[in-house]
């Protein structure tokens, strides 16, 4: 069997193993709590993503949607710098004590800003847009999230979306509400805003346009 992440880590060196600890503990973390726990990091695989959008983008605003322990949030607040701000939202109270305090011990609780509660009723509260958004939550509530995360992607900016797995992987063809998934990247898609690519075994990638007609709004 091939070993992605050895190979990825003789090519990018420390960089994937940026905060591996707070993956490790993550992944512990659910292990610990069971099925019902909502804690799953991303692949460390994905790690230099994050400074490569910030360097794209110029990204000083960042938005997670789907704490879990933080993982995400502090490769995105190490990639963005100091004055940089991270905004994460968890509705599990235990998952945000125990990231805050990951992010406390890190030196980047100043970057980063927990939202607590669900996101759905989070997003319609914020006003600023984000130079990234994130999301990697429970998939079946992304078309009701959509509109709130276009209005928050600013012109130039970057929707990443994860938890495609419903829709394209086998093994996942069991769970509920993959109709969800196609639908939001449907809209996504058809949505002149935006340039959308979709890779099916990880995530998608939505380009939202630095300037649109009124006909595309």
């Amino acid at each position: 069997m091939i070993d992605t992440l050895a190979i990825l880590r003789r090519i990018y060196g420390d960089q994937i193993d940026r905060h591996y600890d707070l993956y490790d503990l993550s992944n512990a973390h659910r292990e610990q709590h069971g099925e019902q726990c909502t804690v799953h990091p991303s692949s460390p695989a994905s790690g230099p993503l994050w400074p490569f959008l910030t360097a794209v983008v110029r990204a000083r605003r960042f938005l997670e949607v789907g704490c879990g322990l933080g993982y995400t949030a502090a490769l995105m607040a190490e990639a963005g710098g100091p004055g940089c701000r991270v905004d994460t939202i968890e509705a599990v109270d235990e998952h945000t004590d125990l990231a805050e305090a990951e992010f406390d011990r890190r030196g980047l609780a100043p970057r980063i800003r927990v939202l607590r509660g669900q996101a759905r009723e989070i997003l319609p509260s914020l006003a600023e847009p984000y130079d990234i958004i994130f999301v990697d939550a429970y998939w079946a509530e992304y078309p009701a999230l959509l509109p709130h995360l276009t209005r928050l992607t600013r012109p130039g900016g970057v929707l990443v979306t994860a938890n495609l797995f419903p829709l394209f992987e086998e093994w996942a063809q069991q769970m509920e509400h993959k109709e969800a998934v196609e639908e939001y990247l449907t809209q996504l898609v058809r949505d002149r805003r935006f340039r959308t690519f979709i890779q099916p075994e990880s995530r998608a990638l939505s380009y939202r346009l630095p300037t649109t007609s009124a006909a595309d709004a």
